[in-house]
C-alpha cells in the first residue's frame, strides 16, 4: 500500500523539483555608499510546465544574509523584522517568456510583486526591485548615513529539467 502511495505522488507531481539558491540584496547609502547582502540559504520547490515555471514557496531566513560587516548583518537583519517574523516567502510564483508575478511576505506585509527573469548556465536569474516602505519598514538611517528604499534584488535558482 505505501508503495503506491508514493508512485500516485511520483505520477501526479513528476515536475517538481525542491530548489536551493541564492539571493543577492543590493543597497544604496546616501551620501554615498553601498553595499551587497548575500544569502546562499533559499529553498523551496520550482517547477517547469512546458515554457512556463511555478513554484509554490520559496523561502529564506533573514538572518542568514551576509553584508561583510556584523554590525551591519545585526542591523540588516532587525531592519527586515527578523525579530517577528524570521522568514521572507514568496509564494505563487509564476513565470513565462522572461517575466513573472508571485506573492512576497516580508516583515509580516504580504504584497505582490513582478520580475524578469532569464535562463543561464542551467539557472534561473530572476531580478526586481522591492521598496523596503511598501513592507511597513522604517527609513534606515546610521550615524548620519541613510539607506535607500528601493534596493535591487536577485534571485538565482538552479533550472528545472526541460
Amino acid at each position: 500500500m505505501h508503495k503506491n502511495w508514493i508512485t500516485a505522488f511520483l505520477i501526479c507531481f513528476p515536475l517538481l523539483s525542491h530548489a536551493e539558491g541564492t539571493i543577492q540584496i543590493a543597497v544604496k547609502l546616501t551620501p554615498a555608499g553601498s553595499f551587497v547582502a548575500k544569502s546562499d540559504r533559499l529553498k523551496g520547490d520550482l517547477s517547469r510546465t512546458g515554457a512556463e515555471l511555478t513554484s509554490q514557496k520559496l523561502s529564506v531566513a533573514l538572518d542568514s544574509f551576509k553584508t561583510g560587516m556584523t554590525l551591519r548583518d545585526e542591523h540588516f537583519c532587525k531592519h527586515l523584522g527578523c525579530e517577528t517574523q524570521p522568514k521572507a516567502v514568496l509564494s505563487g510564483l509564476k513565470a513565462s517568456g522572461g517575466k513573472g508575478t508571485g506573492s512576497l511576505e516580508l516583515n509580516g506585509i504580504k504584497r505582490d510583486i513582478s520580475f524578469s527573469y532569464e535562463e543561464k548556465d542551467q539557472a534561473i536569474l530572476a531580478r526586481f526591485e522591492l521598496n523596503s516602505a511598501d513592507f511597513k519598514m522604517p527609513h534606515a538611517k546610521y550615524l548620519g548615513v541613510e539607506v535607500n528604499d528601493v534596493v535591487n534584488v536577485e534571485v538565482r535558482l538552479p533550472a528545472p529539467k526541460k
